[in-house]
C-alpha cells in the first residue's frame, strides 16, 4: 500500500507539472512543433556581450517586445539578462546583418548549471558542479566572487558557458555566486542523452522519476532539457524532480544568423563543426578571417542557413578579449571601485568619466559603461554619465 501511494504521489506530481507553464512542456516553439518559425529569417546565439542596447557580437537585438525564457522562467523578461548569459532568440531583420537591429520575437537564456561546486583544480583553472567540469579564460565574467581564486568548495553558483569538445566540459563565460537554496536542490540543463521507460538522463545525470511514458510525444534525442531537483552525487541522479523541455530555435533554411560557439573537427579547406550549447552545425568552407580557425578555438559565425544544422558563412570571426557594454542604473554604490550598473559589479577607478564628473555617480544615476573582465568586476575604461 505504502508503495502504491508514493506512485500514484508521483504520477500526481508528473501530471501536475505537465500543466504548468513550462513543465514537461510538448509545445516547445510557437507553432507547437518545438521547432520555432523562421518567419523572421534571424536567429542569434552566444554570449551577450552587451546590455541597453542588447548585443551577442555584431548586431544590436531589439528586445523590449520578445518573450525572454530564463532557467525554468518562461516568460522572465530582458530585464533578467546579464553579461555573459548565453542568449538564444529568433526575430526579424530588415537590412544587411549588422547594420540594422534584428527585432527579436522570444529566446531564452539557460545556465548551464545552478549548484554547489564540488571540487577546484587551481593549477589548471578548473572547477566542477555537479558531473560539469568547467574552464575559465580571461573573458570570463565573475559576480559575487573576487575571481577565480575567490571560488570555494560549497559554494552554490550560476555558470553560463559554451560547451568543449566534451559536452559536459564547459567554458565559463559568467560565474555568479548566489545564496544555497534552503532545500539544497540544484539545476542543469543539458542535451538528452537517453529516454526510455527506465528514466531521463542528460549530462550523465540519471532522472529515474521521469520516463519516455512522460511526454506525448517525447523529445527527441539531442534535443535540450532542464531538471531542477535533489542531487545525489553517489549516484549521478536527480529525484524530486521538475522537467522543462527547452525550445529549439533551429533555423529553417535561408534563415541569416549569428552563431558563437566551439570550432571542432576544422578541416583543410576550413570547413568546420560549431559546438554550441543547443546543437552542432556544420560550417562550410568559404570565409576566411584574419585569424585562422583553429580546433577549440571559440568563434562567432554570421551566416546564411542552407538547413537546420547546416550554415553557409559570410564571416567568421575568432573571438578575442571582448569589450563587454551596458547601460542603466546605478546601484549598491560604496566607491568607484565597488558599484553596480544595472546588477553588473563594476570597478571605476581607472575609467574616462565623460559627461561629468566622478563625484557625479551615485546611486539612481545612470552610467553606460564599457570594459572588460576583471576579477570580480568589469574592469571599466570608459563610463558616460547619462541624463
Amino acid at each position: 500500500m505504502k508503495t502504491e501511494l508514493l506512485a500514484l504521489r508521483r504520477l500526481g506530481a508528473i501530471l501536475a507539472i505537465a500543466i504548468l507553464p513550462g513543465c514537461l512542456e510538448t509545445k516547445t516553439g510557437s507553432n507547437g512543433t518545438g521547432t520555432v518559425p523562421a518567419d523572421g529569417k534571424s536567429l542569434v546565439a552566444g554570449t551577450v556581450v552587451s546590455v541597453e542596447p542588447f548585443s551577442v557580437g555584431l548586431a544590436s537585438l531589439e528586445a523590449s517586445a520578445a518573450v525572454i525564457r530564463r532557467d525554468e522562467t518562461a516568460n522572465a523578461g530582458v530585464s533578467t539578462l546579464r553579461l555573459g548569459m548565453n542568449l538564444e532568440a529568433a526575430g526579424t531583420v530588415t537590412g544587411p546583418y549588422g547594420t540594422v537591429p534584428v527585432v527579436l520575437r522570444e529566446g531564452g537564456a539557460q545556465s548551464a548549471v545552478r549548484g554547489p561546486v564540488s571540487s577546484i583544480d587551481a593549477a589548471v583553472q578548473r572547477f566542477t558542479v555537479a558531473t560539469f567540469t568547467f574552464v575559465v579564460d580571461a573573458n570570463t565574467l565573475y559576480d559575487g566572487v573576487a575571481g577565480f581564486p575567490g571560488l570555494a568548495s560549497g559554494a552554490y553558483v550560476e555558470v553560463s558557458g559554451l560547451p568543449l569538445a566534451d559536452l559536459r566540459t564547459i567554458l565559463a563565460t559568467r560565474i555568479a555566486q548566489t545564496a544555497a537554496p534552503a532545500d539544497g536542490r540544484i539545476s542543469v540543463s543539458a542535451r538528452i542523452d537517453s529516454l526510455s521507460p527506465a528514466g531521463l538522463s542528460l549530462a550523465g545525470i540519471q532522472v529515474p522519476g521521469v520516463s519516455s511514458g512522460s511526454f506525448s510525444p517525447p523529445p527527441p534525442m539531442g534535443g535540450r532539457a532542464r531538471v531542477n531537483g535533489s542531487y545525489n552525487a553517489a549516484a549521478s541522479a536527480i529525484t524530486n524532480e521538475l522537467v522543462f523541455l527547452l525550445p529549439d530555435f533551429a533555423p529553417a533554411a535561408s534563415t541569416t544568423v549569428e552563431i558563437e560557439g566551439i570550432a571542432l573537427g576544422v578541416a583543410p579547406n576550413g570547413s568546420f563543426v560549431l559546438r554550441t550549447p543547443a546543437h552542432d552545425y556544420d560550417v562550410a568552407a568559404g570565409a576566411p578571417g584574419p585569424t585562422p580557425v583553429t580546433s577549440g578555438a571559440r568563434v562567432r559565425v554570421v551566416a546564411t542557413a542552407s538547413s537546420a544544422t547546416s550554415l553557409t558563412p559570410t564571416s567568421v570571426t575568432v573571438v578575442g578579449q571582448i569589450v563587454y557594454r551596458v547601460s542603466g542604473t546605478v546601484s549598491d554604490y560604496t566607491s568607484l571601485a565597488a558599484l553596480r550598473v544595472r546588477g553588473e559589479p563594476v570597478d571605476l577607478t581607472t575609467a574616462v568619466i565623460r559627461g561629468g564628473n566622478a563625484s557625479d555617480i551615485a546611486n539612481g544615476r545612470r552610467l553606460s559603461i564599457v570594459g572588460t573582465a576583471g576579477p570580480g568586476a568589469l574592469r571599466v575604461s570608459e563610463a558616460t554619465l547619462l541624463p
